[in-house]
């Protein structure tokens, strides 16, 4: 007996199981990025402040923390950074070296919290053995 398969079904349906992963993919890596680029709270001046991150700030804090790593800096020396309080006034403060690069610190590990979680749920897309599955993975806040 001779069992006869549908080969041109299997490969459409590989094909749409794949379309619909690529698409979740897509989704989740605009969700990582919105999430990275939303901003970020610091408690490196003594009280929590909101910090953002778009791509320009994000070029600012670090041209700022590089300022700060330079050598034979004056014992005084301060660089103004835009954060909100926590009644949301936006001002450019002043950072102590020790300020800024613990932001620009928590900045990364933010954004690397993100992408790591951001790629862990692709593995689980990728995993997915049909669309139902890729359809219950969902962007989520990565645990701090």
């Amino acid at each position: 007996m001779q069992i006869k398969i549908d080969t041109a079904r299997l490969v459409t349906a590989a094909a749409q199981l794949q379309a619909r992963k690529d698409k979740k993919v897509a989704a989740l890596s605009a969700e990582c990025r919105k999430m990275i680029l939303v901003g970020f709270k610091s408690e490196a001046l003594g009280v929590s402040h909101w910090y953002p991150s778009q791509e320009t700030d994000q070029l600012n804090l670090a041209a700022s923390v590089t300022d700060s790593l330079l050598p034979n800096l004056p014992a005084d020396w301060t660089t103004s950074f835009w954060c909100a309080d926590a009644a949301g006034h936006w001002a450019l403060r002043p950072h102590t070296a020790g300020q800024i690069q613990r932001v620009g610190r928590e900045a990364k590990a933010r954004v690397l919290r993100l992408m790591e979680h951001n790629a862990w749920l692709a593995e689980r897309v990728a995993r997915a053995p049909d669309e139902d599955a890729v359809d219950e993975i969902a962007w989520s806040e990565p645990a701090a």
